[in-house]
């Protein structure tokens, strides 16, 4: 689906629940896997019989309510979150809150109980259902229940007005001299955890729509970002987080890039730890970058006197824990081999403990399976050694570039000569090898520079591990918080009285993206002819390694998919200056033409280096 920037300003008019297409997704097991009523709210949520799927069916006496909403039901998890983030909440103390779908209310409680705002705003739809559960918050002053959705734009511009908000002053629109600036008299919250999830256009779901309008509000100054930079915090469904918070480059698509230029941080307070929910099979990267990653943030933490509460730390950072205790060294990623956490080395390794202690022989299918393994992990340790050192080779290259010595001609004949059978080299690999060396080359790349270019790396707080059995019905969910900032004037010039170079980056981003793993060269080029040479040699930051850079070319050249902030400015600045930049119109027609949305599903581009070099 293709967003003009009126399209992504537009205000959202959701259709009726009926309309939305749900995922196709059998729901098995029901009574013993996700309606589980370990607490007092769940319970009361669980006799209400609106998630009983016996009741919706009856044609007389079916309770009314959304059976697709998630909510929170367990006191200790909150206490957990607001204790462990409290330092950070508490310049809100005394603001205004806007509370979206709060449902059973126990996360708004303890959030006005901290807090103790001046207004207390709930937009609930389901208000006969939530009201019974809202009423000791309703107790409060200066707390309100208004039945209204809060993601359908036209009911939430309505309380977005001084009626509702007395002390909230619209800022200035202007782009360049007046930078919007953080608001912490006003906060966020909102519940788009849904279960199963709800379909909407092209979006995979309505919490993906409704995130992305909430970043899309930032540049646009929209919405309740017309207060100022207004954060956020927003629970979603867990498997629903990697749109907006990739922990790989694969994952970095149109949101996430949105995110990092519009936002301070955007960070998972809680949710379910990789390693429980199967997440870690997919879209892995080296281990050693996830262990330099948690470290980070590991420090990041100390500095703040943040403690993570016991029992509710993720499986990572346990082991960097018991790692220190041991005076084991901490990891740097790409000093070793890449390593990564695949289910049939697990298997392998209980295979061989077993085999050791004689639960099974060598005539047993056990042993079969264990020397197929055996091969298998073999095979993939070598393959990531032949990666090792290319990655070697091409810092060693870069280094070169970086010499004092550079000028001198042979010397820059010599680097010549290297870089080109090092690409030499690296053309000559069969395809899958070559994919898996462009992979590991971004994810070390983005990981290596200050701050990393993913909000997942540059997190403050490493997130708190959650249980499904304190959500109703049992579906984990995260907490997100979003912070955002001013963005360079240039992202932020929209619409026809301006330069539009907020549109034209809209398009340009689109481009790049689809072309993820390419060169940035040849991405641009396939923009529009010309592009490169005209864009290219006004952005240093692409060659330069002190700005995350890379000044080898071909496949050492810096990819789409890992340019950071302080690069794609360049890009547009250049961009704009460029006398031979089609006008906004052609640029539409160009990139609709030519470029998909997104990229493919694995990250990888239809068109590989080699085929475009």
């Amino acid at each position: 689906m293709f967003f003009t920037r009126c399209h992504a300003r537009s205000l959202l008019q959701l259709p009726t629940k009926g309309c939305f297409a749900l995922q196709r997704r059998h729901i098995r097991g029901v009574k013993g896997e996700l309606f589980q009523t370990p607490t007092e709210v769940a319970e009361k949520l669980h006799a209400t019989n609106v998630w009983s799927s016996s009741v919706r069916r009856s044609k007389k006496g079916r309770p009314k309510g959304d059976w697709h909403r998630v909510n929170i039901v367990d006191e200790k998890l909150c206490d957990d979150i607001i204790d462990y983030i409290k330092p950070s909440l508490r310049r809100h103390e005394g603001c205004d809150i806007i509370d979206i779908f709060p449902g059973a209310g126990v996360w708004s409680k303890k959030l006005s109980d901290l807090l103790q705002p001046r207004s207390h705003i709930l937009l609930e739809p389901d208000e006969v259902l939530y009201k019974p559960f809202l009423e000791p918050l309703l107790a409060k002053p200066n707390t309100i229940l208004l039945p209204q959705s809060g993601i359908v734009w036209a009911e939430l511009n309505e309380i977005l007005t001084p009626a509702y908000l007395p002390h909230q002053i619209e800022r200035s629109q202007s782009t360049k001299s007046e930078p919007p600036q953080r608001n912490d008299t006003l906060l966020v919250t909102a519940n788009l955890s849904l279960y199963p999830k709800r379909r909407y256009h092209n979006f995979e779901s309505v919490a993906h729509l409704v995130l992305f309008q909430f970043i899309s509000a930032i540049r646009a100054s929209s919405l309740f970002q017309k207060y100022g930079l207004v954060r956020v915090l927003v629970w979603i469904a867990d498997d629903e987080k990697k749109s907006l918070l990739p922990r790989s480059v694969q994952q970095r698509r149109r949101l996430a890039v949105d995110a990092e230029l519009s936002t301070d941080w955007v960070t998972e307070l809680a949710g379910a730890d990789a390693s429980d929910t199967g997440a870690a099979a997919w879209f892995v990267r080296d281990r050693g970058i996830d262990l330099e990653s948690t470290q980070l943030v590991l420090e990041r933490m100390r500095e703040q006197g943040v403690v993570t509460p016991p029992g509710r730390e993720t499986q990572m950072l346990q082991e960097i824990l018991i790692g220190a205790e041991s005076g084991k060294e901490a990891v740097k990623a790409g000093q070793q081999a890449a390593t990564f956490d695949r289910p049939f080395m697990a298997e392998y390794e209980q295979l061989k403990t077993d085999f050791a202690e004689g639960l099974f022989d060598k005539d047993s299918e056990q042993y079969q399976r264990m020397k197929t393994l055996k091969w298998k992990v073999g095979w993939t340790t070598k393959r990531s050694g032949q990666i090792q050192e290319l990655l070697q080779e091409r810092d060693a290259i870069a280094d070169l570039y970086d010499a004092k010595d550079k000028d001198d001609a042979g010397n820059r004949e010599e680097i010549a000569q290297r870089e080109a059978a090092w690409n030499d080299k690296v053309s000559h690999l069969n395809k899958a090898l070559r994919n898996e060396y462009l992979l590991n080359r971004d994810n070390l790349h983005i990981i290596r520079q200050d701050p990393p270019v993913l909000n997942w790396d540059r997190r403050w707080v490493e997130p708190l591990v959650v249980k499904p059995t304190e959500f109703y019905p049992n579906v984990p969910c995260c907490l997100l918080d979003i912070q955002p900032k001013a963005m360079h004037h240039l992202f932020r010039e929209m619409g026809p009285r301006s330069s539009r170079s907020g549109d034209i980056f809209e398009l340009v981003l689109r481009g790049l993206l689809s072309h993820s793993n390419g060169p940035v060269s040849k991405a641009l080029e396939a923009i529009y002819p010309g592009a490169a040479d005209g864009v290219l040699p006004y952005c240093p930051s692409i060659r330069d390694t002190k700005t995350g850079g890379v000044p080898v070319g071909g496949w050492g050249e810096i990819s789409s998919r890992s340019l950071n902030e302080t690069q794609l400015v360049e890009i547009l600045a250049a961009w704009m200056k460029w006398p031979f930049a089609p006008t906004y119109p052609e640029l539409v027609c160009r990139v609709t033409e030519e470029a998909d949305d997104v990229g493919d599903e694995d990250g990888l581009a239809k068109h590989t280096p080699s085929e475009s070099m």
